[in-house]
């Protein structure tokens, strides 16, 4: 059996046994399953939160989860964050002169570089095209490429309890040349360049691979700093001293002037309302909803216990598709 193969029969085994320990656990989700409500057509597109103005609207947007397209067609994907809808989304906003202003609720870890940069672009693109005031609204974590995101926004409210910060940037691959050696596996390399298997989980990483890795990270790190400095309004050296990857609560964020003010999502709004003038704005959530077997095969996801008993499992799913490929993060608790 190749080495791949083995691989992936540990990590099928590994889901098996989680499978098996959380079935009883599985069966009684199912039963509490109201297959009734799920038969009825699912809401629109947005949801009126508060009644106002319809002329002048406040969007919503709610960013919750990994930051990463695992794709459209995952299974097991279920009503979590939405990568292409939510730039789909915002597009729309673009276009929608009724929105006078934009709530962003972060409940997020991070994502990827890639995916945490591509919508931190967006919404700053949103503001910036349209003069449309955002404020940030984070949840209980909002670090990493979450507070990335959180720097297209003027005004941005946290709780005390809120875990925020974790500035940095991470890449891990998989070793596992070891048990390889130990089961008398050999992988025969045949390539076109010294280079071309760099991150192989196959063998030990050379100092030159490290080298080049540590240039890529460097990089993505570079661009965080700067892309905080710009919303924070803070020069990059102040940045550097807290961007070491450590978290910060909310108290700590807003006495390192990482955030505004110490709140939750009612405040924001509330805030947003007075200092923009739009007491009388209807309140919408424009936050893309999950299509109906998205929620069923999501619930059968969450039956299984998979994503509480796997750590960041959204951004796992997206490695799968990958095998074996290193990939930088801007994520909270590593991958």
């Amino acid at each position: 059996m190749k080495a791949k193969s083995w691989i992936l029969v540990i990590v099928a085994a590994l889901l098996l046994i989680l499978g098996l320990a959380s079935r009883r656990q599985s069966q009684e989700r199912l039963k509490e399953v109201n297959w009734e409500e799920l038969s009825k057509p699912f809401a629109g597109k947005e949801e009126v939160l508060e009644s106002g103005n319809p002329s002048q609207r406040i969007a919503v947007l709610k960013v919750e989860g990994t930051i990463a397209d695992t794709g459209d067609g995952s299974s097991l994907q279920g009503p979590g964050y939405r990568h292409q809808e939510v730039l789909d989304q915002i597009a729309d906003l673009k276009e929608d002169d009724s929105v006078k202003a934009l709530l962003l609720v972060v409940d997020s870890p991070g994502g990827t570089t890639y995916h945490s940069q591509e919508l931190y672009r967006a919404l700053k693109d949103l503001k910036d095209d349209r003069q449309l005031p955002i404020y940030v609204s984070m949840g209980s974590m909002a670090a990493s490429g979450g507070y990335m995101i959180s720097m297209a926004g003027d005004k941005i409210f946290a709780d005390n309890n809120t875990t925020t910060g974790s500035i940095g940037v991470i890449m891990s691959s998989l070793n596992v040349k070891d048990f390889m050696d130990e089961h008398g596996f050999k992988m025969e390399v045949y390539k076109s360049g010294d280079q071309k298997d760099m991150g192989s989980p196959f063998k030990d990483a050379s100092d030159e691979e490290k080298k080049i890795f540590d240039g890529l990270i460097k990089e993505s790190y570079d661009e965080f700093v700067r892309i905080v400095a710009d919303g924070r309004g803070m020069d990059e050296d102040q940045v550097r001293k807290l961007a070491d990857g450590r978290v910060y609560s909310g108290k700590q964020a807003k006495d390192n002037g990482l955030i505004d003010e110490m709140g939750y999502q009612a405040d924001a709004l509330a805030a947003l309302k007075k200092d923009q003038s739009l007491e009388e704005a209807e309140v919408v959530d424009v936050t893309p909803k999950a299509s109906e077997m998205d929620s069923i095969l999501g619930l059968f996801s969450k039956s299984l216990d998979l994503k509480s008993a796997i750590p960041n499992w959204d951004t796992l799913q997206g490695q799968a598709l990958h095998q074996n490929t290193p990939q930088a993060y801007y994520l909270y608790g590593g991958v």
